[in-house]
Order: structure tokens, then C-alpha cells, then sequence
């Protein structure tokens, strides 16, 4: 003899598997709600490390810049002394 299954247990057992698929499916919403989130903060990285880089690169170019300027200095410095000499010879 059989006893015919208790509604309230398979009430119980349906609404325990329907918990479980909802709970999957928020897990795998949520993971992938994660992978977006990891995909933009990956390009937001990637900005920022090349802001820095080009902040190097600036600095670097203004260091440069400024050797430039030092040395050009020197040279007009050298040309007008070479002029001064020329010139005193030339007056003798």
C-alpha cells in the first residue's frame, strides 16, 4: 500500500527547486554583472596609467626643452665671443 504523497511536501519540494533556480539564476546575473564591471574598471586602469605616462613623457619633454634652451645659450654665448675676437683682430 502506498501513501499518497503529502501536498504540502511536494509544495515544500517545488518551491525549494524554483529557491534554487532563482538563486542560479542571480548568482550567474551577478557574476555577470561582475565581468562588466571588471571590463570597464580594466579600461579606466588603462586611462590612468596612460595619463601617468604621458605626465612622464611631458615632464621628460620639459627637462629636454630646457637642456635645449641651456645649450643654445652656450653656443649664441661662444658665436658672440668668436665675434668679439674677429673683430679685435681685425681692429689691430
Amino acid at each position: 500500500m502506498d501513501t499518497p504523497p503529502n501536498p504540502n511536501k511536494l509544495d515544500a519540494e517545488d518551491s525549494l527547486d524554483q529557491a534554487t533556480d532563482n538563486i542560479e539564476e542571480l548568482n550567474e546575473t551577478n557574476l555577470n554583472m561582475h565581468n562588466e564591471l571588471e571590463e570597464q574598471k580594466d579600461p579606466e586602469e588603462k586611462i590612468s596609467v596612460l595619463k601617468m605616462q604621458m605626465r612622464q613623457v611631458n615632464e621628460k619633454l620639459e627637462e629636454n626643452l630646457a637642456k635645449q634652451e641651456a645649450v643654445q645659450a652656450k653656443l649664441r654665448n661662444v658665436l658672440e665671443k668668436m665675434k668679439d675676437c674677429k673683430d679685435s683682430k681685425e681692429g689691430q
